[in-house]
């Protein structure tokens, strides 16, 4: 497997088309509002990346893929919680996951904590919706920390215009050491600077990636699987 790092325009505009037809064929029931621009913030100015079976793969191939970025580029996508007690460059806010293949997302899932760890990053911050649908289960379970009281997210809504509640989650700490340390086990190569990163597959499922078992620890299963059973609505769709 690879993870590649989406640079250029035209991969940039493929990922989006991707992660638009992978949402449509999963039914998504969020939609963000007329008036926000933070998706187009996300897409245009975050890092994203591209699942792939093969190295040579084209980006038309991308299985899966997420964004996310750093706080020192540009600012969370909300002012809670408040994490400035930690440097900006070593928080990750994460989001935009979609996948086309069942399990896919989780590999998409199993490489992104691969950069995390790369990048040396002390704390990860997603968004996951807590109504009207409460998809924050699979993060605690992975010792992801609620950092404080759910909210309305102002960006996005469901599909018939109603309110979506967000939880803050954050994993820091001894339990992302621990992960990494799961992670960084099963090995790894990095090539062009660290823009692509092959893994075997962790997972023993079929080529086609339709039935994906998990036969791992329950804490790396746990956080890997947060892709599989929900969304963030800062972007995720259902892996």
């Amino acid at each position: 497997m690879e993870l590649r790092q989406l640079t250029t325009e035209r991969e940039r505009r493929i990922f989006s088309e991707r992660m638009e037809e992978a949402r449509a064929k999963k039914g998504a029931r969020f939609r963000e509002t007329q008036r926000s621009k933070i998706g187009k913030i996300h897409l245009e100015y975050g890092l994203l990346y591209g699942l792939f079976e093969h190295d040579d793969d084209p980006p038309e191939q991308m299985m899966s893929g997420f964004l996310m970025h750093d706080l020192a580029s540009f600012p969370q996508s909300y002012p809670r919680p408040d994490l400035s007690h930690l440097p900006a460059r070593s928080v990750m806010e994460g989001g935009e996951l979609w996948s086309f293949a069942k399990g896919a997302g989780l590999l998409a899932q199993h490489g992104s904590i691969i950069l995390v760890g790369l990048m040396q990053v002390h704390a990860v911050l997603v968004y996951p919706t807590f109504k009207p649908c409460d998809q924050s289960v699979p993060y605690a379970r992975a010792n992801f920390v609620n950092a404080g009281d759910p909210f309305v997210w102002p960006y996005c809504e469901t599909t018939d215009g109603g309110k979506i509640w967000v939880q803050p989650m954050v994993l820091e700490g001894e339990a992302l050491a621990e992960l990494l340390h799961a992670v960084f086990a099963r090995g790894f190569a990095t090539s062009d600077s660290m823009r692509r990163i092959q893994f075997d597959n962790p997972f023993p499922i079929q080529p086609t990636l339709s039935r994906p078992a998990i036969p791992i620890g329950q804490r790396l299963a746990a956080v890997e699987s947060a892709a599989a059973h929900g969304h963030e609505v800062n972007g995720d769709a259902q892996a």
